[in-house]
């Protein structure tokens, strides 16, 4: 599989991913099952708690329909951290890996779908480029700035 348990710092993938949520001030309330955020904030508490960097089923129980509002900037501090932990896996890449299924979600709230990762970052974002060039520009600067 990706990534070990010990080379993931989960407590930074939540304190990315916890300021692109809104609030219940701008959904109503708070539905964590068809939340991205929330979605994505269960798949590590879950993980940190049985040691693990997998999350069973976890693309494909991705709240693909969710259509909230989130922090753009916040996704794309998101999107960069994640490549910067991603290990270039190439053949090795593993979909349920925790790295990778947050990356999804990130990718639903920017795009409205997930996109394909073949395992390196810098063919990860000049796939991008195909089909939304001002966000991979801005996930470039945001990457190699780490």
């Amino acid at each position: 599989m990706s990534v070990e348990f010990k080379e993931i710092n989960f407590s930074k993938l939540v304190d990315k991913l916890a300021p692109c949520c809104l609030s219940e001030d701008v959904c109503g309330t708070c539905d964590r099952n068809t939340c991205l955020v929330g979605y994505g904030t269960e798949c590590i508490k879950n993980c940190m708690i049985n040691k693990v960097t997998y999350v069973m089923d976890g693309m494909k129980n991705i709240p693909v329909t969710d259509v909230r509002i989130y922090d753009k900037g916040n996704i794309l501090n998101g999107v960069a951290d994640i490549l910067k932990i991603c290990k270039s896996c190439k053949e090795n890449h593993y979909d349920n890996c925790i790295v990778n299924v947050l990356r999804s979600c990130y990718e639903v709230i920017l795009f409205g779908e997930e996109k394909e990762y073949k395992g390196s970052a810098l063919v990860y974002l000049n796939g991008l480029r195909e089909d939304n060039p001002e966000i991979a520009d801005q996930l470039f600067q945001k990457y190699m700035a780490r």
